[in-house]
This record gives structure tokens, sequence and C-alpha cells, in this order.
């Protein structure tokens, strides 16, 4: 699944090119094209970060997707998701939903390729999905504010944060050693790296509850000895994280 690590780079640094080119194009023409195009790519980044929120169980405010900005004299294609109880995600759930546009943008490219490439379909459907693969171009880098979010997330709570990189990392490599990604026959290729994920989601949330059932052991352990319990990582469910929820005092947080 290495493969799919250098795709997502490859999205990126795609992605940053293009934006850096789109800013740079003048002529009429071109430019009213490729506005269009970019909108589309704009659409798909708040769409995905709107999904994702909702599979994560994070609480979504107003979606926008605007064509023109904000005082409406130019075009500017950008949208937004409102997060009114952004204080109450995790690391993990502010890290995904972040690189949420990264991710769908390279598994929606991925199978635009073997739509154009691999399926024998009509021409038309190939442009159209030549044309949307180019609009993921524009939507698939995550914004500034997409990555300062990470960073806020990782300060509120750095040692429950670590805690979920490593069961992260680790149930990405046990997935890699133990998993035979391909004892399932799927049309697409894309459809392989989807599942990776899912095996990664389980393996995830499996080692989760391994060492939340070794933190109650060693807790019962200790007070059965008399011995300071140390307190465990926590399970940050939203109905847990709720107690420690206080309402913002600043206007809710946007992707």
């Amino acid at each position: 699944m290495i493969e799919l690590y250098l795709w997502f780079f490859t999205m990126l640094i795609a992605s940053i090119v293009t934006r850096s080119w789109y800013r740079h194009i003048h002529t009429p023409g071109i430019k009213v094209a490729f506005n269009v195009i970019a909108f589309i790519g704009v659409f798909v980044h708040e769409m995905a970060h709107f999904i994702l929120c909702n599979m994560f169980g994070v609480k979504t405010g107003k979606i926008r997707v605007k064509y023109r900005s904000n005082n409406k004299i130019r075009v500017a294609p950008h949208g937004s998701v409102g997060v009114p109880e952004f204080e109450r995600n995790s690391f993990i759930q502010t890290f995904v939903i972040s690189f949420a546009p990264l991710f769908v943008s390279t598994f929606l490219f991925l199978f635009c390729l073997d739509i154009i490439f691999r399926i024998q379909i009509e021409l038309w459907i190939k442009l159209v999905a030549l044309l949307f693969s180019i609009s993921l171009f524009f939507g698939s880098e995550p914004s500034g504010q997409d990555v300062r979010l990470v960073g806020v997330t990782f300060k509120r709570n750095p040692n429950y944060s670590l805690f979920q990189i490593f069961l992260i990392v680790l149930s990405g490599v046990f997935v890699w050693i133990f998993v035979d990604l391909y004892f399932i026959s799927l049309p697409f290729e894309v459809l392989y790296y989807i599942e990776y994920f899912i095996f990664v989601a389980l393996f995830y949330y499996c080692l989760k509850i391994v060492f939340w059932v070794m933190g109650k052991i060693i807790k019962g352990i200790r007070a059965a000895y008399g011995k300071s319990i140390v307190s465990s990582p926590k399970l940050l469910t939203r109905k847990r994280r709720f107690k420690e929820f206080r309402k913002q005092k600043e206007k809710e947080a946007q992707w």
C-alpha cells in the first residue's frame, strides 16, 4: 500500500501547483473555464469535510460553497463547513476531517483513471471523467485553516493525541503485515485502497478497546494491592467529551 501514500503525495503537489498556476491566469476565456472547474473542485473539497464529519460523529453547522467572493465583486470559488462544537473533537477526528479533501479527491481521481483507461465506455463519459479529474486538483489541497485546526486539537491534549497516533500507526502496520486485501475480488483498483482504510479503522478501534481493557485490569490490580492508580488514556466518546466541553466565546470553527 506504499503506492497509495505516493498517490496522496502526488495529488497534494499537483494541487499546490495547479492552484498557484490558477491564481496567475488572466486570459478571460481560459479564466472563465477554469473558474467553473475550480468551483467543482471546491464543492468536492467541502463535501469531503461534510461527509467525513458525519461519518466520525462530528456535529456540523452550515455548509457554504460560493462562486463569487463574499462582497460579490469578483469570481472567487470558496466554501466552508461550520463546526459549532469543535472543542469536543479528538485529534484523530480533526486530522481525518481536515485531510478529507486530499483522501476523497485521491480516491475519486483514481476512479476517474479507471474510467478513462481501463473501462470500455462511451467517449463522452471519458471526457467528463477527464474534466472532473482536473477539477479535483483545485480542491484536494487542505487549506491553511484545515492544517491549523489539526495543531489546535493536538495541543489541547498532547498525551491522548500521541496515543491516537500510536494506535493508527500500529493499525496500519498490522493491516500491512497480516491482511491480504485481495482476498475479495473487486471491480476497481481504487476499491482496494478504500478497503485498506476500512481495515485500518477496524484495527484502530479494536486496539483501542484492548488498551482500555488492559488499563482497567491494571487499575484493578493496583487497587487490590493498595497502590496509587495511574489514569490510562480514556475513550473520548462524544458523550464523555461533552462533560469537558465548554461553550466557546468565539464564533464556531470552520473547515
